[in-house]
């Protein structure tokens, strides 16, 4: 833009020339027509001058910058406007060029202003990238973090100020919140993957909508396949943010039956809601509230699916101790392994009942379905198998912590897989030698094992037997009963009060000094100190 026509001629001559890939070149002829254009059109670059009758130069840059902070504006200028033009230096101007202009510099210039313009264009299209990317992984943020502060994560407060505030989270340190837990019934548990989420999302929508007048809403899936959500007061207008400010347990209590009405109205299925008659300081007291719910749900009988519970009281305190079933010998490896389909069956029955008799931690199922499967992936990779291949897509490999009837459900449909896989080409056939063997061993571990009594009970010669042994499974036979022997005393040592002389004679010892001698050469400790160290008597 300038007065001079012919100036202006000129610059959009250059301008042309350097091929600078410029879409369209406006030329104007005073402020107020490239003010007028500014408005209309998209403009990355004006040159402009300073000296102009009515509007001038530096009027109309203060009246672009108002509008746009960004676009570039390069200022023309004689020699004597040079201190007049410094005037311009608040208005972030993008250079400065001295009549008469010379071409080559006013290329340069714009080829390095079309450079900036395009890094800014980028860095926008990231940063619009990085939003979405946000807004899409939201929710699982914010499932993450209470997920966290229930499993008593200690978050320090700056962190989780912080974390808050990017998440659009309103709830505030030190004040008291509610919570309440919701856990689908009926053919809705049998929903997974997409088809799950999709009816989590519409349950959690219904409660932001039930709740959104009176409560703010944080809610998340735990490790139980339960939904969580966690209330805050909603501060109308100016009311004070209280420290410890009191919870309208009536209201929660309310809504949370509205919700369940609803959502069990729109789905046309059944769901069980338990919450606490106390609140909690966030975040201080969630984890023990969230333990006291969700104790209080798992005493909800399977046969009743459409539950209002509200836990008064606080569940008895839950002893953190060792799974007795999951790893009191045989384990279901070793009967896996041995082929004793049966006992493996009635060990699975045994951890199951363990778990549903006693209100276990959900880091147990955790912890009960690592050990399965671990037995599980043996014995499929002994069939050139992998683990994955034996269910469907939502039964082949499970994410870790699954819901005890996840877990239960999972179990024993992989052990019929299994037990069909071995049985597919030898159903009816004998059990193989080392399958004799192992059970053998199992059943007369308190004997006198020897290579000679083995060899009689399968009719081979003890050389053959122990040749045979070793080429199938790579480990010599008084290895393996070396080792089973051993496992054994541990359990023992750890879940009984047998002396140590009875455990040695149960394992097969009749000398109590060579057991403790091959026991230590097996654990780098004297039985004694292994169960001072396992905390037995």
């Amino acid at each position: 833009m300038d007065d001079t026509p012919s100036q202006v001629e000129s610059i959009a001559v250059t301008i042309a020339q350097g091929d600078l890939g410029f879409a369209h070149i406006h030329k104007t002829y005073s402020g107020e027509e490239a003010l007028k254009v500014f408005q209309e059109r998209t403009i990355h670059i004006v040159i402009t001058d300073i000296r102009m009758p009515e509007m001038n130069g530096i009027e109309l840059i203060r009246q672009i910058r108002e509008k746009d902070r960004k676009v570039k504006i390069i200022v023309l200028s004689g020699y004597a406007d040079f201190e007049y033009a410094q005037s311009v230096v608040p208005y972030n101007t993008s250079g400065y060029l001295m009549k008469p202009v010379n071409p080559v510099q006013l290329q340069e210039m714009l080829g390095k202003l079309l450079g900036e313009i395009a890094g800014e264009m980028q860095q926008r299209k990231q940063q619009q990238r990085d939003v979405y990317a946000f807004r899409e992984n939201l929710p699982a943020l914010r499932n993450e973090l209470l997920v966290r502060l229930l499993g008593g994560d200690r978050v320090p407060y700056s962190e989780l100020e912080r974390k808050l505030f990017l998440l659009n989270l309103p709830f505030s340190a030190n004040r008291e919140a509610g919570m309440f837990i919701v856990r689908l019934e009926g053919r809705l548990q049998e929903y997974v993957n997409a088809d799950r989420d999709l009816i989590e999302y519409a349950v959690t929508n219904m409660a932001e909508e039930v709740f959104q007048e009176a409560f703010h809403l944080w809610f998340c899936r735990d490790h139980n396949e339960y939904l969580v959500f966690v209330a805050s007061p909603v501060v109308k207008g100016s009311e004070p943010l209280e420290t410890g400010s009191a919870l309208d347990r009536y209201a929660l209590d309310k809504l949370a039956a509205t919700l369940k009405k609803k959502a069990e109205s729109l789905l046309n299925n059944s769901m069980s809601i338990v919450l606490g008659s106390n609140g909690a300081i966030f975040p201080e007291g969630l984890q023990d509230l969230y333990r006291k719910l969700v104790n209080g749900i798992r005493q909800i009988d399977d046969g009743r699916d459409s539950a209002f519970l509200r836990v008064i009281e606080s569940p008895s305190q839950v002893v953190i101790g060792t799974m007795t079933s999951l790893y009191r010998p045989p384990l279901l490896l070793h009967l896996l392994d041995t082929g004793n389909w049966d006992g493996a069956e009635k060990k699975l029955n045994e951890i199951f009942n363990e778990l549903k008799s006693v209100h276990y931690p959900p880091e147990y199922a955790n912890e009960a379905y690592f050990a399965i499967a671990n037995a599980y992936q043996y014995m499929a990779h002994k069939k050139g198998k992998l683990l994955s291949e034996l269910g469907g897509s939502s039964l082949g490999l499970m994410p870790a912590a699954p819901s005890l009837k996840q877990l239960e459900r999972w179990a024993f449909f992989i052990f019929e897989s299994i037990r069909g896989l071995f049985h597919e080409r030898a159903e009816k056939q004998k059990m193989g030698l080392i399958d004799k063997v192992h059970e053998y061993v199992e059943h007369n571990m308190n004997t006198g094992l020897s290579l000679q009594t083995l060899a009689a009970h399968v009719g081979l010669h003890p050389a053959y037997l122990s040749r045979a042994y070793r080429a199938e499974t790579g480990s010599n036979l008084s290895d393996y009963i070396l080792r089973r022997r051993m496992e054994l005393a541990t359990y023992l040592l750890c879940n009984s009060d047998n002396k140590i002389y009875e455990i040695a004679q149960i394992v097969g010892y009749q000398a109590v000094p060579h057991f403790i001698k091959l026991f230590k050469a097996y654990s780098n400790m004297t039985p004694q100190e292994y169960r001072d160290r396992a905390g037995q008597k």
